[in-house]
């Protein structure tokens, strides 16, 4: 007898800039599920608020036990919202106050990652090698500050971040030291509690895939070069196609198993769980953390999937690992 099909809600959307890739990576979702496991219910939060696409209409959700009228409840969540409330913890800390599985790391690894400047604190302490930074908080006096004071440690070309927005969105590269005050103005304004001053490292971008490995572990999928044709790997680098992207990317064997091997004590350093992305620089031969992406992307301009496909995982292979994983295993 076949086990009844996991009811999905996949989850799109989203209150930042990164709402439209959010869309696209949950229309990418919707198609390449595996339908003879699970039954996806496309769900939208935005302005308006949340609603399902069911049958060709639009229902509201009921967010007092995350029901859809007409609807069986929901087995678990595909979370495939890009910043906030999905890649923040916002949207894990309400499903797990529900008891609802979903497929990213909890609330606390959520919020930790999205936070840029948290995240590379804790992986400096644990080891990893990360640029050297410093933060600027939210109401810092930014005429005020001493530039000169701020940049001991950290050599110019340097970036500006906000901490709390992804997909490159407020970063800016600063070359000469009368930038650095404008820069700082427009990354604390970019949906941002504090802005990270992180030094420039000068080497070839990677980026690494983590998934469930199927067997109850992890694993690193092949590495991607980012060669971008901007400044840096930015926004239209990663989603307007002003980027070559090369998958499997060309190193030594030795440098791909300590690239791959970087990756996944990453992850599991930080709790992560379901599908995240490593990104990193190769600089005189030590690869150092940029960031992780505990919601990647999964749209058709991806990389996780481009990285799949060179093991010879589909789209669907990837999905049905992450969610039996998570869910799957939550409802076992």
């Amino acid at each position: 007898m076949n086990a009844p099909k996991l009811r999905l809600a996949v989850v799109c959307g989203g209150y930042s800039a990164e709402a439209a890739v959010s869309r696209k990576s949950a229309a990418n979702v919707m198609e390449h599920l595996d339908r003879e496991r699970y039954e996806p219910t496309l769900i939208h939060i935005d302005a308006d608020g949340w609603w399902a696409e069911v049958a060709g209409e639009r229902r509201a959700v009921s967010r007092e036990k995350f029901t859809v009228p007409g609807l069986p409840p929901f087995d678990g969540v595909f979370i495939i919202v890009h910043g906030t409330p999905g890649e923040d913890g916002r949207l894990q800390g309400y499903f797990e106050l529900l008891g609802i599985p979903h497929t990213t790391g909890n609330a606390r690894n959520m919020a930790l990652t999205f936070h840029k400047g948290w995240t590379t604190g804790l992986l400096r302490a644990k080891g990893h090698p990360v640029a050297p930074s410093k933060e600027i908080p939210k109401g810092a006096d930014v005429e005020g500050l001493d530039l000169e004071l701020l940049l001991v440690g950290i050599d110019l070309p340097c970036f500006v971040k906000p901490n709390e927005a992804g997909s490159s969105v407020g970063v800016h590269r600063v070359d000469r030291v009368e930038e650095l005050r404008a820069a700082i103005r427009a990354a604390l304004a970019a949906e941002s509690s504090s802005v990270l001053v992180e030094g420039f490292l000068d080497g070839r971008e990677f980026t690494v895939g983590v998934l469930p490995d199927g067997a109850g572990g992890v694993m690193a999928l092949p590495i991607t070069e980012i060669i971008s044709h901007n400044a840096f790997f930015d926004y239209a680098a990663k989603y307007e196609g002003a980027s070559d992207e090369i998958t499997p990317a060309d190193l030594p064997a030795e440098t791909t198993e300590q690239l791959q091997e970087l990756a996944v004590a990453v992850y599991r350093d930080l709790d992560c769980a379901g599908m995240a992305r490593v990104d990193m620089i190769l600089m005189d031969g030590i690869p150092r953390i940029i960031e992780i992406n505990t919601v990647p992307g999964f749209s058709a301009a991806s990389i996780v999937p481009q990285q799949g496909a060179a093991i010879g995982l589909s789209k669907q292979d990837i999905l049905t690992r992450v969610v039996e994983a998570t869910v799957g295993l939550a409802k076992k």
